[in-house]
């Protein structure tokens, strides 16, 4: 009995000294910056190289007391990485929560130390900055001057009382953007629902006054807006900031930031078939193409041509270029006579798009195009893939969950069901099995070969028949499921938007891991 009860306060000594000098055993802090000017963001990426470790960071504030933000978010999203904040003495101040902190500091030395929640190896962004909208900036000549871009800069604001305007000035270096940026975008964002619009103005050195140049409502997330700019070196800037719904009800919190990014270009003239510029692969199968474009006014759309060379399911999609936002493109494949092969607008929840279809050996011509509700540039970048896939015809009657058509899915192949809405009201319903967990992405498009539109209706159902996830027009009017799904039975259901449609499609079954 004694030596247990010795052992246990030797436990508590050791959990006691660990918790203690929770500084001591830090490596030499990295040093971010001092806050000396106003509207100053500081930023950094670090990784947490083995669960259970942690970084440090030190930051001078001088000058009076002021506000403080600080963002922490992991791979895993913000609340998978937590920031603390230390005194320079070592006295701890408080944590963030779901990845957000905001304080007041005085003058002095601080710290920072960044920690996995979970204790897991995983990648992460720091983000402190002291921008505070400073009121009244309701027009030009009282706007905030947020001064030069040299990095990202990001503030806080609101648009209280209703009916508010914010307006910023900012300039560009006479020497450009920093670090290579030929760039800027311009976004507003916020953790509650917001609907903003931005007017961007700049400095004409002829006329001697500010000129709007860009106006955005609706491109960023939600209702938040966007806009991306490439500015020329000196080039001097106004923005103003309002909230666009009706009524008007005010903005309690909203975020605005300015990120200089590096746009990369395709290689121009390929806006004609007979101009279309070879995807070269990237890897040693000649199975994956990559290549990064911008469209704008007076380049709308962009040509490509690439080899599949053997039967192959090929997936094609539009996605964002490195920090430059979301856009919304239209995709098309074709024969090398011209004909359509499928077609493909927004993908999910975004206006990036997607195509997937079986295609046999041969040559194809890829085209990007700028949506006709989308104001340009349009930095995007293109990807495509071929892959094996396993194709298989439905059988009926397959109409509820009692002859739904059992399928053979192996982890990890593509499958590739041809199918048909055969009569008025048809339902088909599919039976599938998984051994084990897998991430799926279920979707019903054209049959094979053609580029035809129907309205489809998709839904999974577990072996107890409850609905697990359901699409309508998530490609088009086709539909797209993608679902992380533990092993088990389900059940994948297929109706006509429209009960009365007769027509033919296919269900494409792949891994989105």
């Amino acid at each position: 009995m004694m030596k247990a009860r010795r052992l246990i306060v030797r436990l508590m000594i050791v959990f006691a000294f660990a918790f203690a000098f929770p500084l001591a055993a830090q490596s030499e802090p990295e040093f971010l910056g001092t806050f000396s000017e106003p509207f100053t963001t500081f930023t950094v990426t670090g990784d947490l190289i083995h669960p259970g470790a942690l970084d440090w960071y030190t930051f001078e504030m001088v000058g009076e007391s002021s506000p403080i933000f600080i963002l922490a978010e992991g791979e895993g999203g913000s609340s998978s990485i937590r920031a603390l904040l230390f005194s320079d003495d070592e006295t701890y101040i408080a944590t963030t929560e779901s990845g957000y902190l905001e304080t007041v500091l005085d003058s002095g030395v601080y710290r920072i130390r960044i920690d996995s929640v979970q204790s897991a190896a995983q990648s992460y962004s720091l983000r402190i900055l002291n921008g505070v909208e400073v009121e009244s900036n309701d027009g030009l000549t009282e706007s905030n001057d947020l001064g030069e871009i040299a990095g990202l800069t990001q503030l806080f604001a609101s648009m209280l009382p209703a009916g508010d305007a914010d307006f910023y000035r900012f300039h560009v270096s006479s020497t450009g953007l920093p670090n290579g940026a030929n760039a800027f975008l311009i976004y507003t964002n916020g953790s509650a629902s917001g609907d903003t619009i931005l007017v961007l103005y700049q400095f004409d050195e002829i006329e001697g006054r500010y000129l709007p140049v860009a106006l955005d409502d609706d491109s960023g997330d939600s209702y938040w807006s966007q806009l991306l700019v490439r500015p020329q070196s000196g080039d001097r800037f106004a923005l103003r900031v309002e909230e666009t719904t009706f009524p008007l009800e005010g903005i309690d919190n909203y975020s605005l930031s300015i990120v200089p990014v590096v746009l990369v270009a395709d290689e121009e003239p390929n806006n004609t078939s007979s101009q279309a510029a070879s995807l070269i692969p990237t890897n040693e199968e000649n199975t994956a193409w990559v290549i990064e474009g911008i469209l704008d006014t007076d380049d709308p759309i962009d040509f490509f041509t690439f080899t599949v060379d053997a039967a192959a399911l090929v997936q094609i999609a539009t996605e964002a270029q490195d920090a430059a936002g979301d856009y919304d493109t239209l995709l098309a494949l074709y024969t090398t006579d011209g004909t359509m092969l499928a077609e493909g607008d927004d993908s999910g929840d975004t206006g990036w798009s997607r195509i997937s279809l079986s295609l046999q050996a041969g040559n194809y011509v890829i085209t990007v195009k700028i949506d006709e509700y989308q104001a340009p540039p349009l930095p995007y970048r293109l990807r495509a893939s071929a892959t094996s896939v396993r194709t298989m015809t439905e059988t009926e009657p397959n109409d509820t969950d009692a002859t739904a058509e059992l399928i053979e899915w192996d982890h990890g192949e593509a499958l590739l069901i041809e199918a048909a809405i055969g009569t008025a009201g048809d339902v088909d319903s599919f039976e599938f099995v998984l051994t084990e967990p897998a991430s799926l992405t279920i979707e019903t498009g054209p049959p094979s070969g053609t580029a035809t539109s129907n309205d489809t209706t998709l839904a999974v159902y577990d072996a107890d028949l409850w609905q697990i996830a359901s699409n309508d027009d998530a490609n088009g009017s086709w539909s797209r499921v993608e679902q992380t799904l533990p092993a088990g039975t389900y059940y994948i259901v297929i109706e006509s938007y429209f009960g009365d449609d007769v027509f033919d499609y296919s269900l494409l079954i792949t891994t989105s891991e």
